[in-house]
This record gives structure tokens, sequence and C-alpha cells, in this order.
């Protein structure tokens, strides 16, 4: 959710192998492939051949790209860190939150390397809750009860931004965390949680006057 892959370096890496995507249509890409993830519940095709077909790569070569992605995703293997891009507007909320007293933390679900790859993204001096660190993932309560633990905060006084239904918003609730639904596309229409379309839009549900342009 604070990162998207790269739309430089995915569009780079498939196009040495002959398929080739319009950059600019990766971050709709990404949140087109998360509903489709969502909706297709215990049924779920992978997210990363979901992501590849609705970047418009033919059926023929959905295979190939995702081999291709799989191997850029790895760090140890490519040598960069696919996972960089940061969503609009993330710097500039975090850094706001904290200003007026906010604490933050980051619950992802990665490879044990999360804290040095979103360092290297210009995301520092966040507590990042890494799923393989802590040895659970979204949306088991128990990697929303150890970032409420790093954030020495309370679930009832917290909220969670996540970018998906299965594992964000039902695993903040779970926690009994008020979820909030980031959906830029506004594909979801459910009513049973909040929803905003950037991370600026975080400002209307926490009580607190924006310190800068609310993007939502």
């Amino acid at each position: 959710m604070i990162v998207l892959p790269d739309r430089n370096l995915l569009a780079g890496a498939l196009g040495r192998a002959g398929i080739d995507i319009e950059p600019d249509a990766v971050p709709g890409a990404h949140y087109r492939a998360l509903r489709a993830f969502d909706r297709a519940g215990a049924s779920n095709p992978t997210y990363v051949r979901a992501f590849v077909s609705e970047l418009g790569v033919p059926p023929e070569r959905t295979d190939e790209a995702a081999v291709t992605l799989a191997e850029l995703s790895d760090r140890r293997r490519s040598g960069v860190v696919l996972w960089s891009e940061l969503t609009r507007g993330a710097l500039a909320t975090i850094a706001a939150l904290q200003r007026v007293g906010f604490a933050v933390a980051i619950v992802t679900n990665s490879d044990g390397h999360a804290e040095q790859n979103l360092a290297d993204s210009g995301v520092r001096d966040v507590p990042v809750v890494d799923s393989v660190v802590v040895g659970f993932e979204k949306p088991d309560t128990h990697i929303f009860e150890a970032a409420l633990a790093v954030a020495g905060a309370t679930a009832t006084e917290t909220v969670h931004v996540g970018d998906t239904l299965a594992a964000d918003v039902a695993g903040a609730r779970a926690a009994g965390i008020t979820p909030i639904h980031l959906d830029p596309l506004r594909a979801c229409r459910a009513r049973d949680h909040r929803h905003i379309r950037s991370l600026p839009g975080l400002w209307q549900h926490i009580h607190r006057p924006p310190l800068g342009r609310n993007d939502e």
C-alpha cells in the first residue's frame, strides 16, 4: 500500500523479454488485480497472474511474464527493488501524521527485507512490521497486534489503511482496528468499511485538520 511496483523497472524487464507494456498502466493494473484477487474468494488466482493479465499481457505469454515479475521481485537475484514506487502522498502523509503526534507503523506481508527496501525508497523513521520477521502475515490478527505493540497504541484508537479486502480490511477488523480501504479506482462498493482514494484522504477519518492539501 505504501509502495507499488516501479513502472519503469517492470516495463524494462518485460520489454527485454519481448513483452511490451505501457509503464503508466502499472498502478491501475495493480489495483484492478487486487480487486480481482479479492472478488475471487476461495478460488483466488495468484496476484502475479492477475496483475500481468491486467497489464494487457497476451494470455499465451502470461506464464513468461509471471516468471519475469517473480525474478524481478527477488532483490538478491535482480539487484533492484521492484516494490519501490511510493504511493501518491505517502511521505507527506506520514510526515504530517507524525508532526501532530500520531504514531505510524507499516504492516506488510513481505520477505523479511521490507524495512531496508522501504528505507531505500525514502520511507525512514517509521517502524516496519514485516510478516517474515514477526512470523505472521495479514490477515492473521497477530501481525496487527505486533504493530499495536510497536506503536504503543490500542486497537480502538487505531486505524489501518490497506488496499486489499481479504488481508487488510478483514484482518484489521478481526483485530478490533478500524479498517480504511485505499481504493484509488473507486471499485469497492461495500458499505461496511471506510474508503479513501489517496493517502491524504485519511485526514477526514482521524478527526484532525489536514496540514496541507487534501487530495481525496
